[in-house]
């Protein structure tokens, strides 16, 4: 592009350059003006702009698989800043399977953004299978090194969410070990309370109780109240399994007190809160209770199918 220094290039030159081009330099203008659209919160013009990038390198049939990466991220990243989330999820995984069949670089960071989004949509077996490629793809720096431990945990997660808490443990047990090296005390108990599921779900009680005591202390510290609930529910179901019904009930119910007040209350996290009480009151001897907790819950599922 004839231009003196592309990095300070202009959306307003970018304009000018766009009437008269074809091919390749019409694809890459259209992508840059659909950067600068997006950092001014035009998506929807972005988007516009991103696809038409998309559609010329692929009539074109372009050899510069690299800049079509980019232009469908770009559409990608839009779709995601207006609303459509599985659209964006979606385009976001072609881009994978295009970067990894060319060899391209920045996989790594494309397939840690595909599991973390899959990751906050709940779709946990998608977030699975690409952040144990994106793990495994990290570079050795100190961000690098976080962003690993942050994946290897967010894995752990998903693997613990669709049922295999054996593998979420092998995750969460080495991302803890980065997060130690790096000396992040708060992802270490974030880490820890994962840790607690884990070994609830293993039967591994004592461990459960250990690592979500330990998570609650730090989470106590520093009044991270909201945190502090990803703690409260494993050690409430540890105290629940060691037999302290009083003190499980206790934390159970403290748990759900907090999300009740938080800003954004979570159904779906009250529901599975309560799951746990229903347990305890129940053990309790307070059938009555345990019972009008499991009406509301089927009153829930016929609304919103949780």
């Amino acid at each position: 592009m004839a231009h003196d220094d592309e990095d300070h290039i202009t959306e307003e030159d970018l304009w000018d350059l766009l009437p008269g081009s074809a091919g390749n330099d019409r694809a890459d203008i259209l992508y840059k003006i659909s950067a600068h659209l997006y950092t001014r919160n035009k998506y929807s013009e972005a988007l516009a702009c991103a696809q038409e990038s998309v559609e010329i390198l692929e009539r074109i049939d372009t050899k510069d698989r690299e800049a079509l990466g980019r232009a469908r991220s770009g559409v990608a990243h839009n779709l995601k800043a207006i609303g459509q989330n599985q659209e964006a999820l979606t385009e976001l995984m072609v881009v994978s399977d295009l970067y990894h069949r060319e060899s391209l670089p920045d996989v790594a960071e494309i397939d840690c953004m595909i599991g973390r989004w899959a990751y906050d949509a709940k779709d946990f077996n998608t977030a699975a299978k690409y952040l144990s490629y994106s793990s495994s793809e990290a570079g050795d720096g100190v961000g690098d090194r976080h962003i690993a431990a942050q994946d290897r945990f967010y894995l752990g997660r998903s693997l613990l969410s669709i049922g295999k808490p054996a593998e979420a443990l092998i995750e969460m047990t080495e991302a803890r070990a980065a997060f130690k090296d790096l000396k992040s005390v708060f992802d270490l108990a974030i880490v820890d309370a994962g840790l607690a599921e884990s070994f609830v779900a293993l039967s591994r009680i004592p461990e459960a109780h250990r690592h979500a005591q330990r998570a609650l202390d730090v989470f106590t510290t520093l009044g991270k109240r909201l945190h502090s609930t990803l703690a409260i529910l494993p050690l409430a179901q540890a105290l629940f399994h060691e037999g302290e019904l009083d003190e499980a009930l206790r934390n159970i119910s403290e748990a759900i007190e907090i999300e009740q007040t938080s800003d954004e209350p979570d159904i779906e996290e009250i529901v599975r809160y309560e799951v746990i009480l229903r347990d305890i009151v129940n053990a309790l001897g307070e059938t009555d209770v345990a019972a009008e907790i499991t009406r509301r819950h089927e009153s829930i599922r016929e609304i919103s199918d949780l």
